[in-house]
């Protein structure tokens, strides 16, 4: 088991980054608060690490995405209402004693300044260049530190014992004595933090840049990385050593390296500095109770607890009610990522919610029309045909929350819904728009002859109705993820980080049995022509081609992959170099007399491609493959184009 791993199975006992006391009345404060505002409970969020984190973890998952680092928009994501939820939940931390030498709470709130004063000063930074985020630069900043808050947490002696060996020791030396110290390094365990709470993918680029060479910043800038944003987090953390804020007693962070420096010339620093200490001055103050202590404090923390056992015996009479729908949620959440999960879902809430029948109706706005999607029922009763349909110009609001239907109804839309499933009372329930003009909607009954449906039953249904449209949601989102990871959207090859997935997994196997594998680099000759003298759509189309060619000679087993531009790769599984070679002359003859049947097509240009091939060695490394069979696709290139150049071993 991994230093990494083991870091994660610890974590899973620790419930949030502690807050410091202060922080967590003043929450309690606004949680009691009837007018509380979100803008309230956002300027707090922004003066500690641990409730910024506990934010971001607990924010819809789909908010997540380019940017989500912005604070106030998690915290408008999260809502008042389960920012109360969380702020009832969390310890108050007791606060340091005065006069005592250095204890683990003191470690914590200088592991706490260190983190405020890398956001402000990244937030500062951000600001005199015009970086359009700076909000996202400061929750960059703050949680840059969160492998080092959670290491404090985890490990409250560790900071005195490193700091009494670090004298003067940079980056490098911390982490090797942080993992001498406690087993893994607070960069191996913000990794391992923001894999195990799905925290924005945003925050690795930020961790991963925080400490790399210069050089480094272009690799990360090629896999689609914000380098600014990485660049104004990196000049926080070296500024807020500078003003006074270190990591560690004892610790250096070094000579800003150059994209630091630069930005330190381009700005008043001084300056910045002195608005780094009024920040973190101004982060205290706002999250300092209004309450004083004493009989004040106590009898808040009675007003809390009281809100907190109101809160408890709700949630215990929702959950008896919902507890008909367990069952469905369970099966719903075993079958996560499934294709089309609906079927199985609705037998499900059939049993459960003990039904004769549940169908899903698609009204399909454009059309105009209400059709039986799908149709489930008991063993004996007839089920809704699946493609009925009734004409249904509009629902006039029927389908915007759970409802019950019934005959009695005047409403011309209810009795649409109850002719097409043929019975006197259904309960209904919609599901979210999943396609933009078609709504899916959950309709349950027991028969011609059967009791209605009661109140109990519309809650429920209305229930289950979310989890499936959230299940439906990821399904999809799932699916177009995966997708657009490992598919090329011009071409339709292979990505290149599917590309090298694919290569490490033929290493892999190849070194345990020994069969051998090889791999084809490639790019068409001459193509900046194509593209000067016919335009970029014209190349677009000759990229599509390309693939298509090569998708259609390959076996269905070996992958086709654009590894940039015009650049292409095939892995051959199970292929040494010789018979490779021949495969690859035959591609490259196939895209020759493709390009001379399009020849007018082209304007007259011949299509061609040039080829290096190289059989993988044990103990080789992807990078160290693709570079040799670069170096002979380059000889192809050099002997005229055209053909085929296998790479020595």
């Amino acid at each position: 088991m991994n230093r990494t791993h083991k870091a994660q199975l610890a974590l899973g006992v620790v419930p949030s980054l502690a807050t410091p006391a202060e922080t967590t009345v003043r929450l309690q404060e606004l949680v009691l608060a009837p007018s509380a505002t979100t803008a309230e409970f956002a300027e707090l969020v922004r003066t500690d690490p641990g409730l910024a984190l506990e934010v971001l973890r607990r924010a819809p998952s789909d908010r997540r995405r380019r940017f989500s680092l912005h604070l106030i928009h998690a915290v408008e994501a999260l809502g008042v209402e389960r920012l109360r939820e969380l702020a009832l939940r969390l310890p108050v931390e007791r606060p340091p004693a005065p006069d005592t030498a250095s204890t683990p709470v003191d470690e914590a709130a200088r592991a706490r300044q260190h983190a405020l004063a890398v956001a402000c000063a990244a937030s500062a930074f951000a600001r005199s260049i015009e970086y359009p985020e700076p909000e996202t630069a400061y929750a960059g900043g703050l949680l840059a530190s969160l492998g080092s808050l959670t290491l404090v947490q985890l490990h409250p002696d560790a900071p005195a014992a490193l700091g009494a060996r670090l004298a003067g020791a940079g980056i490098t030396r911390l982490l090797e004595l942080e993992r001498e110290t406690c087993g893994v390094d607070h960069s191996e365990l913000a990794n391992a933090l923001i894999d195990a709470w799905k925290l924005p993918y945003e925050l690795r680029d930020v961790l991963e840049g925080l400490h790399v060479e210069d050089s480094a910043l272009d690799e990360l800038a090629s896999n689609g990385a914000d380098v600014t944003l990485v660049t104004l987090v990196r000049a926080g953390f070296h500024a807020a050593h500078h003003a006074g804020f270190p990591l560690l007693r004892g610790f250096t962070p070094g000579a800003p390296p150059a994209d630091v420096a630069r930005l330190f010339e381009a700005v008043d620093l001084p300056k910045l500095l002195a608005e780094v200490h009024a920040a973190v001055a101004h982060a205290a103050e706002l999250a300092h109770p209004r309450q004083h202590e004493g009989p004040q404090l106590a009898s808040l923390m009675l007003a809390v607890q009281s809100s907190l056992r109101e809160r408890l015996i709700e949630t215990d009479r929702r959950l008896r009610s919902e507890r008909s729908v367990s069952e469905v949620l369970h099966f719903g959440l075993k079958r996560l990522g499934e294709h089309d999960p609906l079927p199985g879902l609705m037998y499900k809430a059939m049993e459960a919610l003990d039904l004769t029948r549940v169908a899903c109706l698609e009204h399909d706005v454009a059309e105009q029309r209400l059709t039986v999607r799908r149709s489930c029922s008991l063993s004996g009763s007839a089920r809704a045909t699946e493609g009925a349909w009734v004409p249904f110009p509009g629902d006039r609001g029927l389908f915007s929350k759970p409802g019950l239907l019934s005959q009695e109804s005047d409403n011309g839309a209810a009795q649409l819904v109850l002719e097409l499933c043929g019975v006197p009372f259904v309960v209904i329930a919609p599901l979210a728009e999943i396609e933009a003009g078609h709504r899916l909607v959950l309709c349950g009954d027991r028969g011609q002859g059967g009791e209605p449906p009661s109140e109990i039953e519309e809650r429920a249904l209305g229930l289950v109705a979310e989890q499936v449209s959230l299940i439906l949601q990821y399904d999809r989102v799932v699916r177009d993820k995966e997708r657009m990871a490992t598919q090329d959207p011009l071409t339709g090859a292979a990505t290149r980080r599917r590309l090298m997935e694919r290569l490490e997994f033929l290493i892999s196997q190849s070194d345990r049995t020994g069969l051998p594998f090889t791999l084809l680099i490639m790019d068409l000759d001459h193509f900046k022509r194509f593209n000067d003298t016919m335009g970029h759509q014209t190349g677009d189309r000759l990229l599509q081609e390309l693939v298509g060619i090569l998708q259609g000679n390959v076996r269905k087993g070996d992958l086709v992959a654009r590894y940039g531009g015009e650049e292409f790769v095939v892995l051959l599984n199970n292929c040494d170099l010789p018979n490779a070679v021949e495969v690859a002359d035959a591609l490259r003859q196939r895209v020759y007399e493709y390009g001379t049947r399009s020849l007018e097509s082209y304007q007259g240009m011949q299509v061609s491609i040039s080829m290096g091939a190289a059989q993988w060695t044990r103990g080789e490394t992807a990078l160290s493959l693709i570079g040799r069979a670069d170096a002979a696709l380059y000889e192809a290139k050099r002997g005229g184009r055209n053909r085929v150049v296998p790479s020595a071993a």
